[in-house]
């Protein structure tokens, strides 16, 4: 009976030694910090189409039938298009975009010849351009260049007063360079503004059609167009 009471209170001992203890006790809390929410970085590469709307000037400069220089200034509203598609690595953004717009660029001088009252309008009818581009993000907002090749046809009518007038179209091709800020809005929506400068260089403009029986022209030569843009736009991106 003394053995059996002995083996009982060594089991109860040994049921309450430490191991058995620290089995019962409850186990430390585990704590996990936060998730951590990372914003995406906006992702300017895709396709995209748009509308543009702006301000446009030119300079007119060359010589007359007679060698004597002359020059003139040219000024209107300009609107149009743009297709394009950016391609983005890291921070590094290129692409290519083509530009139709229509000009309302052009000048109006009134004359009072001899033989009566007349006008002289000079006007840029569209312009058109092909250029690369390469700009650098800062997230939502991209700052860009842009060169290439642009055209534009340039028209000229003198009125003589008395029923007739000298009329000539001239297309030109020539060079671009811009830049331009564009900031991405909610959506696939962006919106930028941009200046470009194009040069059209110099041609003879001496292919008139006359119908004027009071005035003669014998052209100009080495005619000079330089223009300057400064527009605003928006973007759809696919």
């Amino acid at each position: 009976m003394r053995k059996t009471t002995l083996l009982s209170v060594m089991g109860v001992f040994v049921a309450l030694s430490p191991a058995a203890l620290a089995a019962d006790l409850p186990g430390r809390p585990i704590y996990k910090s936060p998730a951590q929410i990372v914003e995406a970085r906006y992702n300017w590469t895709g396709f995209y189409v748009g509308g543009h709307a702006g301000y446009g000037w030119a300079r007119l400069s060359g010589n007359d039938e007679f060698g004597d220089p002359g020059s003139g200034d040219l000024k209107g509203f300009v609107g149009g298009g743009q297709v394009g598609y950016n391609y983005q690595m890291g921070n590094i953004v290129i692409g290519f975009e083509g530009e139709y717009s229509y000009s309302d660029v052009k000048t109006e001088i009134s004359l009072v010849p001899a033989f009566g009252a007349g006008d002289l309008k000079v006007r840029n009818d569209f312009y058109a351009t092909a250029a690369a581009r390469l700009g650098y993000a800062f997230d939502r907002w991209l700052v860009y260049g842009k060169g290439g090749a642009a055209w534009t046809r340039e028209k000229w009518n003198v009125n003589d007063g008395v029923g007739g007038a000298i009329t000539g179209s001239f297309d030109r091709t020539g060079w671009m360079v811009g830049a331009g800020v564009e900031w991405a809005l909610l959506g696939n929506w962006s919106a930028k503004v941009e200046y470009d400068y194009l040069n059209f260089g110099g041609i003879d403009e001496t292919n008139f059609t006359n119908t004027s029986t009071v005035l003669t022209t014998g052209g100009a030569t080495n005619v000079k167009s330089v223009n300057q843009i400064v527009k605003g736009g928006i973007n759809y991106r696919f």
